[in-house]
């Protein structure tokens, strides 16, 4: 019979126990984070559709719940509110991790077919401030002219424009049915001076390292919500401008940094607009970005 001595006993019980913790330690690390998840939109009309999905490392259970007793067990989907209100949505991942949403589903906005077309959009704005213009109504063809310009500016329904001089505006909105244009007059406030001045070049440093932390693989908390609490105020859904042509609202232009252009993208310079109704916080800023493969 073989005989093991209590020194090798001894040694086979150290390292299984160094195995176990270790095993221990690196599940509980991977299942202590945040999800990964995404909904949007978060606002919308009664009939739309919310898009739900979660990405989390080697995750395997999901439950979505969506505030009113309805669940989801699936990775992403799709979900249609039947009824108005705000609503919590919560998402459980591996039966351990939590996140949650607050979805608000607004009244729906209905129109006849030969309902007349009019513009919802702000009096006021901001000089380089990004504005989302909405045609209501029926049609299927969209000319917006903005007014900067002598020309026609867009031709979606929904749109977003920024004007580079400050003034008052009379935007034009032409459809197939209307015989003359449908007006609104908006008014471009100038951007503070103060923010010209050393402390607009300090935030705008600030935020720049702030995204380039997320795309070096940084902590996404810490620097998520520095800029979040610092500088928007806690408001999520702030729409940012990307190189002048794209657009996102900031929890989603950072989860894009911190997945799909994580390690390849560098933050150039930062561009900020201060919001005039609630110092010092910002009302948009705009980033100039460039990838590795461009």
């Amino acid at each position: 019979m073989i005989r093991i001595s209590n020194s090798k006993l001894y040694i086979i019980a150290v390292v299984a126990f160094v195995s176990i913790s270790t095993a221990l330690i690196i599940r509980f690390l991977l299942n202590r984070g945040e999800p990964v998840a995404l909904v949007t939109p978060q606002e919308l009309y009664l009939g739309e559709t919310i898009h739900f999905s979660d990405s989390t490392y080697r995750a395997s259970e999901w439950m979505w719940e969506f505030g009113n007793g309805e669940t989801s067990f699936s990775r992403a989907g799709e979900y249609k509110y039947p009824e108005t209100g705000s609503y919590r949505v919560r998402v459980t991942v591996d039966k351990n991790n939590q996140k949650s949403f607050v979805v608000n589903v607004r009244p729906p906005v209905h129109f006849e077919h030969d309902s007349l077309i009019h513009i919802i959009a702000p009096n006021t704005a901001m000089q380089g401030e990004y504005v989302i213009f909405k045609g209501v109504g029926y049609a299927r063809e969209w000319r917006w002219s903005f007014g900067e310009t002598r020309r026609t500016d867009a031709r979606e329904q929904v749109t977003i424009y920024a004007y580079d001089r400050p003034g008052k505006y009379e935007i034009e909105l032409m459809t197939e049915d209307t015989k003359y244009p449908v007006r609104h007059e908006i008014t471009i406030l100038p951007k503070y001076q103060e923010y010209e001045t050393d402390a607009r070049s300090g935030a705008e440093n600030d935020i720049r390292e702030r995204l380039q932390a997320i795309v070096d693989g940084k902590p996404f908390n810490t620097n998520y919500n520095y800029i979040l609490t610092k500088y928007l105020g806690n408001n999520p859904n702030i729409i940012i401008t990307i190189n002048d042509t794209k657009t996102n609202d900031f929890y989603s232009y950072c989860q894009g940094l911190k997945i799909i252009d994580r390690n390849v993208t560098t933050i150039l310079e930062v561009i900020v607009f201060p919001d005039e109704r609630r110092p010092p916080y910002l009302k948009t800023f705009k980033v100039m970005q460039t990838r590795i493969d461009e």
